[in-house]
């Protein structure tokens, strides 16, 4: 009977462990945005997420919340190895939040998982038939001199990706402005 009730009790704390590694963020960035007002930060944040300029994989869908302050979204880029001939490493898929609050934007990477890639029998680089793995699981069994590459490549990535969209509001915000004065002439 002891040992059913600590067996429950230690798969309980191995769950809740498990639930709290998977929802812990990875990359979080905060951008003052001062030149917004916050209604002008979300119509224009909406817009990025719905022009050309945001492309999204065909099975990525993007969840605007109901007060349209937070969008989440799943993203995806490939690893590579910084060798001479640059093979895939792994495929890296996470989610993206970005949350508006009083002129600033905080962008946010979380549920981070990497799908192995390795040579199939005609030398191609493939997804292999695991699972996808944690990032925090899989960097320490990935052995290479590039470690430390990689993980400034992951953060590269998470950092471009923020950019784009601050650019891209930067650039909605002078639209307007140049329209609006257009007009006035």
């Amino acid at each position: 009977m002891k040992t059913r009730w600590l067996s429950c009790l230690l798969v309980v704390w191995a769950i809740s462990l498990g639930s709290a590694q998977l929802n812990q963020v990875y990359f979080q960035q905060v951008v003052p945005m001062t030149a917004f007002s916050l209604t002008q930060l979300k119509s224009y944040t909406q817009q990025y997420f719905q022009s050309e300029d945001y492309t999204q994989s065909e099975d990525s869908a993007l969840v605007i919340s109901v007060d349209s302050t937070s969008f989440r979204f799943p993203q995806q880029f490939m690893l590579y190895n910084r060798s001479a001939l640059k093979h895939p490493v792994g495929l890296l898929t996470y989610r993206a939040t970005v949350d508006l609050k009083e002129g600033k934007l905080r962008y946010a990477a979380d549920s981070i998982y990497v799908q192995n890639y390795t040579r199939n029998r005609y030398s191609r680089y493939v997804a292999d038939k695991n699972s996808p793995q944690l990032l925090s699981e899989w960097l320490p069994k990935w052995r290479d001199k590039q470690q430390d590459q990689l993980e400034e490549q992951i953060q590269a990535s998470l950092e471009d990706q923020l950019q784009q969209l601050v650019d891209a509001l930067h650039r909605q915000k002078t639209e307007q402005i140049n329209a609006a004065n257009l007009e006035d002439w």
